[in-house]
């Protein structure tokens, strides 16, 4: 069997974190388990492991959501016709 080296930088934290859980549940490197347990994991069913989505993605996904909503509302036409003069001209008698 061939073989091939990989690695990767990782934050230190997480790698120190991942390291400490490949040793008490596996009795070894975090290297090793990915090369060993990870990768037959892989090989045997066909795909990756699913990544928890962050906090942060659902925000995204929301916000992108709201911005796709304001496309979704009653529009006037009328507004795409208008001049850049016509447009400032409207925008400030909102204000008047």
């Amino acid at each position: 069997m061939a073989t091939r080296t990989f690695s990767s930088r990782a934050d230190e934290r997480q790698l120190s974190f991942a390291e400490a859980l490949s040793r008490r549940e596996y009795g070894m490197s975090y290297g090793q388990y990915c090369g060993t347990v990870l990768l037959s994991s892989i090989e045997a069913t066909g795909t990756l492991p699913h990544v928890a989505k962050a906090p942060e993605d659902e925000r995204k996904q929301a916000a992108a959501s709201l911005i796709k909503g304001f496309s979704a509302r009653a529009r006037n036409p009328e507004v795409a016709r208008l001049s850049d003069e016509d447009i400032r001209e409207l925008i400030a008698s909102r204000y008047d």
